[in-house]
């Protein structure tokens, strides 16, 4: 299994419900072609260090694939032709967000 975790936070001045809609719509339907299992979007918890706000991503975007070689289909069919209504999605998601961080992971199988 892989497990691709995206960490990032929803500008201020764009729409949050659409934004997520997008991502766990539009994009995770297109990503389960390809073989991901789920695809879904968490806002998190505020993190806090003595009392006061620490640095840290408001969402999370996770993706669970059978193997690292079903993910790196979708990355390259994602690079070389999407459809177009999935690349006007994934654009828009690009500019109405700050990536924080990505973590990927495989278990001893994938």
């Amino acid at each position: 299994m892989l497990r691709n975790i995206h960490f990032f936070n929803i500008k201020s001045e764009v729409n949050e419900e659409r934004i997520l809609r997008l991502l766990d719509n539009e994009i995770a339907e297109y990503a389960k072609a390809f073989g991901c299992i789920e695809r879904k979007t968490w806002k998190l918890l505020s993190a806090h260090v003595q009392g006061q706000p620490a640095q840290s991503a408001a969402y999370m975007n996770e993706s669970l694939w059978p193997s690292q070689k079903e993910a790196d289909a979708f990355t390259q069919a994602f690079r070389e032709d999407p459809p177009e209504k999935v690349e006007k999605a994934y654009a828009e998601v690009q500019a109405g967000i700050d990536p924080e961080k990505t973590v990927r992971y495989v278990d001893e199988e994938g």
